[in-house]
């Protein structure tokens, strides 16, 4: 029976120190998906959303650039002066496509693609404008040139602004989107990991405390057992060795050297008691009046 119930407490324990074993590899692969989620999520935002809002506010400045070259387009006075104007404009302008080529890269999201598309498409139509503000002046229409750039191109340049800001404001908003999602699974992070943490101590408590109990229970078991013994070891009394008895009143001397009748040795070195009768013998020697016919006729014999 005991040895059933050491098997079942080993059982247990071995169940319990395996369900410890599982709780902390499930935790430690929990930090890892999650560190590893939070992480790409870092990376999302830093690579897309930031980047497409940076890239928009480069071409947006560019674009005021160019329409400021513009200006100092038809203010020149020689042609001289227009080419080297229209040459700074064109140099803004390969700075906004490769503005342009990163947000087509980055932006996430088919509405983010649309945007970009029709940003460009309408970059693409203020080409013509300026074309045509730069034939104007070398043909010396400046009048008209100028009517141009501040009609028709101003009002592309600010509808391109606008654009430009809508693709702003979109990355913005897909960053903002992605910073919440992020806090989000950060805070749900946090909390199942201390829910994790809460439930590996409470486990390690509760198998520490049965751990415990159940060695203080077999050490009280084993005390137990050992108070039993030694108590069954103090009420054993055994005689051994050479018992001096005198040859003639057998009395027995103990070892202070007193001499006791028999029974009465016996008696202090034993569990043995002494219940007095007579043999047959010694009733036929000295109470022959009272023994039996029998044992008088055994005597004759």
């Amino acid at each position: 029976m005991a040895s059933i119930l050491d098997k079942s407490r080993k059982h247990k324990l071995t169940i319990s120190f395996l369900l410890i074993i599982v709780l902390f590899l499930s935790f430690g692969i929990f930090t890892i998906n999650g560190l590893f989620t939070l992480g790409n999520l870092t990376k999302t935002i830093y690579e897309h959303p930031l980047v497409v809002s940076n890239a928009s506010l480069n071409a947006a400045l560019n674009m005021t650039k160019m329409h400021r070259g513009m200006k100092d387009v038809v203010l020149a006075s020689f042609p001289d002066e227009i080419d080297a104007a229209m040459t700074a404009v064109d140099g803004y302008e390969k700075i906004v496509y490769q503005q342009l080529d990163i947000i087509r890269e980055n932006i996430l999201g088919e509405d983010g693609q649309t945007l970009e598309k029709q940003t460009r498409l309408l970059f693409i139509r203020w080409k013509p404008i300026r074309e045509e503000v730069g034939r104007l002046l070398r043909s010396g229409t400046r009048q008209d040139a100028v009517l141009i750039t501040k009609g028709k191109g101003a009002d592309h340049v600010a509808k391109l602004e606008a654009r430009m800001l809508a693709l702003t404001s979109y990355a913005r908003n897909k960053a903002a989107g992605f910073l919440a999602f992020a806090e989000r699974r950060q805070s749900n992070f946090e909390k199942i990991t201390i829910a994790l943490t809460l439930a590996g101590i409470l486990l390690s408590v509760i198998i520490a405390y049965n751990a415990t109990n159940r060695a203080l229970e077999s050490e009280k078991v084993l005390l137990d057992e050992k108070n039993k013994l030694q108590k069954a070891l103090d009420e054993i009394k055994t005689l051994r060795g050479i018992i001096p008895i005198c040859s003639h009143c057998k009395q027995i001397r103990d070892d202070e050297g007193i001499w006791n009748r028999i029974e009465e040795y016996v008696h202090a070195h034993s569990e043995a008691s002494f219940s007095h009768s007579i043999c047959p013998d010694c009733m036929i020697k000295y109470y022959s009046e009272y023994a039996p016919e029998d044992a008088d006729a055994k005597e004759g014999e």
